[in-house]
């Protein structure tokens, strides 16, 4: 059997990609002249696949089921078979190739068809972080790790790789601002010291306006100019 698979690590924490496990149809013929039933009962052998939109595969030569990932939150990833989680600051992606995972139906019958099983598999892994790769023991392009293992050799005991994760958002409006949200707080704020600044200038306007003079009281005539007193 051959193990195809592509994934993207988004920096929310989700992942995008695909995953496509196929079997050669002279194989599966060999086994049962219905190659779907054939393909069902050879997938019995190989560990428990990340969950995701399945379809067939089916052309001259394989046939098989390809799993598509879109958006798919990391939890997702934490399989029998793949591993892919966050450990504080680091992506941490794991692939075991471990013989007593792979060929469980045949060590039923020979216990030691479980190496040979998984020697006769082909793994062909690309995984994409969205932070630097600093560990792997496969090859590194940029922030990809890929691995290519043939049928027929050796395995390793897994694929790994560890790379760097963004921070995580933070809840606070602040921060939010800070880190491309919309920054509600920042425009309440300026209303507000808007508002407290249009209010201090009318209160200086209105103390500084001029207080009109009070209009003069009615005056009792005086005596005209030259008349006697009273007597």
């Amino acid at each position: 059997m051959q193990l195809n698979m592509g994934l993207t690590v988004n920096a929310d924490d989700t992942v995008d990609g695909q995953l496509l496990l196929t079997a050669q149809k002279s194989l599966l013929t060999s086994r049962n002249k219905n190659i779907p039933a054939a393909f069902a009962e050879l997938r019995q052998n190989i560990p428990a696949l990340p969950p995701g939109e399945e379809t067939g595969y089916d052309d001259d030569k394989l046939f098989g089921t390809q799993i598509s990932y879109r958006k798919a939150p990391l939890a997702t990833f934490d399989s029998e078979s793949v591993k892919l989680v966050r450990d504080g600051d680091f992506y941490r992606f794991t692939l075991p190739l471990d013989p007593a995972k792979y060929g469980g139906k045949m060590a039923e019958q020979n216990p030691q068809q479980q190496q040979a099983f998984l020697k006769l598999m082909s793994f062909e892994i690309s995984v994409t972080f969205p932070g630097r790769v600093i560990d792997s023991n496969g090859t590194v392009n940029g922030r990809s790790v890929s691995w290519k293992v043939d049928s027929n050799q050796d395995k390793p005991t897994e694929l790994r790789a560890v790379a760097e994760a963004p921070p995580r958002p933070s809840a606070s409006p602040v921060a939010a601002a800070g880190e491309g949200g919309f920054p509600w707080l920042l425009i309440v704020g300026g209303l507000l010291l808007l508002l407290l600044l249009a209010a201090v200038g009318v209160l200086l306007l209105r103390r500084r306006r001029p207080t009109a003079p009070a209009a003069p009281g009615p005056t009792s005539p005086g005596p005209p100019a030259g008349a006697p007193g009273p007597g």
